[in-house]
């Protein structure tokens, strides 16, 4: 793997054609925008460019990801990955894609150096921050239809620019994507402030099972039947784990969400002092994330899962 920077990046993509946009698996919208926006800003330039079929986990991520997964027999000449740290993040079906990946553009610490070139900045908010920038030095003129992936892209993964990450560089990118003309307003309310009654039925059974295992660490069980009684779909967990870190004093906040598998998405958020992406990378290999928000998968009674991850945090910020 070697390290490249956006002009770099924006060189190889220059030379490139026919090209295959991977997302992660149970895209979130960083992966969905960044990968719009780039799959877009290619065509602009007269490339090929599809994104790899990877169905979206929540429908409001459908319309930047559906209308441009790649048809059946495509054949690739240049593979990129967008915010997705490691193979094992890759969607089922196109596995085998990550030993052919030509660059990755990710701001995961936990990045596993997979692909060939990597475009990595792992103190940036989102990928849709570095997927700009390329975009930027392609010479692609921003479209609304690019703008308001990338915004998603940056609101949805620093939780509506309210993360210990996000940057004076990031609140910069979003005004220059709000100058194209794109009114981010609309997206922003259907992000943060819609919500169905399934899902303030979640965010009441969550407020229900918190508890505080230590000085300012909050943990919340949502078990399957407490989703099934509140008759929530996939677009009602978006976020959830962000309300771990709500009650006051609070430095890091557990969230175990049951799926529908038997095992546990485990999200752990922080105050950013508390590496939470190498605690989530330790308990799984395809886990990570960043020091302040993180997540993994994992198997087991969730009072093994959360004691492992309590222990962790009293490793990495004792009493």
């Amino acid at each position: 793997m070697e390290r490249i920077d956006a002009i770099r990046a924006a060189a190889l993509l220059a030379a490139a054609d026919d090209v295959l946009i991977v997302t992660h698996v149970r895209p979130d919208g960083d992966t969905a925008g960044s990968g719009c926006a780039l799959c877009l800003g290619l065509r602009a330039l007269g490339k090929t460019a599809y994104l790899a079929p990877n169905p979206p986990s929540m429908a409001r991520y459908e319309r930047y990801m559906t209308p441009y997964f790649a048809p059946a027999g495509f054949v690739p000449g240049f593979i990129a990955a967008v915010d997705t740290p490691g193979p094992g993040q890759f969607p089922p079906g196109v596995e085998s894609l990550a030993e052919r990946t030509d660059l990755a553009i990710d701001h995961h610490g936990t990045n596993s150096g997979y692909a060939r070139f990597t475009y990595l900045e792992p103190d940036s908010a989102a990928t849709g921050e570095l997927v700009y920038l390329t975009l930027r030095q392609l010479g692609v003129g921003l479209t609304p239809a690019m703008a308001e992936a990338l915004y998603a892209a940056l609101a949805t993964d620093t939780n509506g620019f309210r993360t210990p990450g996000t940057t004076a560089r990031t609140l910069r990118v979003a005004a220059a994507l709000r100058d194209t003309g794109y009114d981010p307003a609309e997206l922003m309310r259907r992000l943060f402030e819609t919500k169905t009654a399934a899902r303030l039925r979640l965010e009441s059974a969550l407020f229900r099972s918190m508890r505080f295992p230590r000085p300012g660490v909050c943990v919340m069980t949502l078990p399957a039947d407490a989703i099934a009684d509140a008759g929530a779909g996939e677009d009602d967990m978006d976020k959830l784990s962000t309300l771990a870190m709500v009650p006051e004093g609070t430095w890091a906040g557990l969230m175990l969400r049951q799926l529908p598998d038997g095992r546990w998405k485990v999200s752990l958020r922080t105050d950013g002092r508390v590496r939470a992406g190498e605690i989530m990378h330790a308990l799984s290999p395809a886990g990570g994330g960043h020091a302040d928000a993180a997540g993994a998968v994992l198997a087991g009674p969730p009072e093994a899962i959360e004691a492992a991850v309590l222990a962790a945090l009293k490793r990495e910020r004792p009493a």
